[in-house]
């Protein structure tokens, strides 16, 4: 199967959605999507068509064949500093209230606890998702590939990923990446590469 890696862009959104909510469902839903009316997919449609943060396809990079999207990924490092922050808040309170967007903030600060931000010396990637059509295809091994040579670029020292202790597909996937576990804290794995 040709695939072209390439940077996200704005028009993405309806491909790449799904499959960043597909990547932690019952996470970000328990974030993002307690209102009828502004779901967690929505959001992240919203976040993702402003372009910068967390969310943001500036972020991101897709795995495509043709105009179909089969795969994304993100990454974040130290030097990414508060523009990054700034862009992820900003998609937050221009998609809720304000008194919606505090709720998001607080469920999403009980979440971020746990989790352990990368160092220096890591690349931590996240929101890696293949469409169920193109598992088993080489897809998620190409885009573990390109943050491998993202991290490489920015003279890091190794990959670190947080997965959440249920979703046992993501674990194996990794193990078989050459990842390996370096700790469990509350409900999350985190696993480590060298590059």
């Amino acid at each position: 199967m040709e695939i072209e890696i390439r940077q996200g862009v704005a028009s993405d959104a309806a491909q790449t959605t799904p499959l960043i909510l597909n990547a932690a469902q019952s996470l970000l839903t328990s974030i993002f999507g307690h209102n009828k009316n502004k779901t967690a997919d929505g959001y992240l449609s919203h976040a993702w068509a402003l372009g910068g943060g967390q969310y943001g396809f500036n972020n991101h990079w897709v795995a495509c064949k043709g105009d179909e999207v089969l795969g994304v990924v993100t990454c974040w490092h130290s030097k990414l500093g508060a523009a990054f922050d700034r862009a992820t808040l900003d998609s937050i309170t221009s998609y809720f209230t304000l008194d919606e967007a505090m709720t998001v903030l607080m469920r999403n600060q009980t979440v971020a606890i746990n989790l352990t931000p990368p160092t220096n010396t890591e690349l931590m990637i996240g929101h890696l998702s293949v469409a169920e059509s193109a598992r088993r295809s080489g897809v998620g091994s190409q885009l573990i590939d390109t943050m491998q040579a993202r991290a490489a670029k920015l003279q890091k020292r190794k990959l670190v990923l947080d997965v959440e202790v249920s979703n046992i597909p993501a674990i194996r996937f990794y193990q078989r990446h050459d990842f390996v576990e370096e700790s469990i804290n509350k409900g999350f794995i985190r696993f480590s590469k060298p590059v």
